[in-house]
């Protein structure tokens, strides 16, 4: 069973809405403010119809929107931000192929933007499969994200342009940035089967975050089970079983690989 969440940079990244609806109804003639801004009255309008789209998550009617921007508005400010929805509009309607195009795309207009690398890193490590021909190209392609994400948080002051988060909130949306990429080099490590690698970076994954995630819980359990560390396997999923803002399904989840755990620790050795 694979574990699928909506990646920690989605929710920084829809801290930026309320600043692009401020910079898109500002009047001729107010102080200009710093940051990316419209430079007509049809661009300013053109965006508000991607923020309609957004807030009402008609997340097709907002890539349209924003394909909209983009086609018309050529020397847009917004282009790297509305990349970025337009990949998290992609990942909330469950389109993977989308979701990595406008990914790559966002990399291509701003290639340190943080946002999209650590998401296309977890992404991508969270639809690559056992058997796919693929399998190595895309954990490599995962790897590579993740790793470049973490370097590009390290060297990270403050926030990423067009992200209206406060400045002293930014260590800790680093923090969870990391823990995100983290878990996506935890999921290429259990699918290169290299448990004690994936069992470190689910480990620190779960002690960056500012609240541990629960899948990723599940996914560290599920990595103990695979590395016959069934005690191990057992208290994490308790761990996840005693989170009552667990998802059900991630709940669910936690009781099967304890129950697996369970029966193999109680089965017999082979000679």
């Amino acid at each position: 069973m694979t574990l699928r969440r909506v990646a920690c940079a989605t929710a920084v990244f829809v801290l930026a809405v309320p600043l692009l609806a401020q910079q898109a109804s500002q009047q001729q003639g107010q102080p200009q403010q710093a940051g990316p801004k419209p430079k007509s009255q049809k661009e300013s309008d053109a965006l508000k119809k991607v923020l309609a789209a957004q807030q009402a998550k008609d997340w097709d009617g907002e890539i349209q929107a924003i394909n909209y921007v983009l086609e018309n508005f050529a020397d847009t400010d917004y282009k790297p931000l509305l990349l970025n929805m337009a990949m998290t509009a992609a990942q909330q309607k469950n389109d993977y192929p989308q979701t990595v195009i406008y990914g790559e795309r966002a990399i291509q207009a701003d290639p340190n933007n943080i946002l999209s690398t650590v998401m296309l890193a977890e992404v991508i490590a969270q639809h690559t499969r056992e058997n796919d021909l693929d399998k190595e190209q895309n954990l490599k392609k995962a790897e590579d994200y993740a790793n470049k994400g973490l370097d590009l948080l390290k060297n990270s002051t403050a926030p990423p342009p067009g992200v209206a988060i406060p400045a002293d909130q930014w260590q800790q949306s680093k923090k969870d940035l990391a823990a995100q990429a983290h878990d996506a080099l935890g999921q290429v490590a259990t699918l290169r089967k290299n448990y004690p690698q994936a069992i470190e970076a689910y480990k620190t994954a779960l002690s960056e975050a500012s609240k541990p995630d629960p899948a990723t819980m599940d996914r560290l359990a599920k990595t103990y089970v695979d590395a016959k560390q069934y005690d191990d396997a057992i208290a994490t999923a308790d761990k996840v079983l005693a989170m009552s803002e667990a998802p059900p399904v991630v709940r669910q989840f936690a009781q099967q690989l304890k129950d697996q755990a369970t029966k193999l620790k109680s089965a017999p050795t082979k000679p």
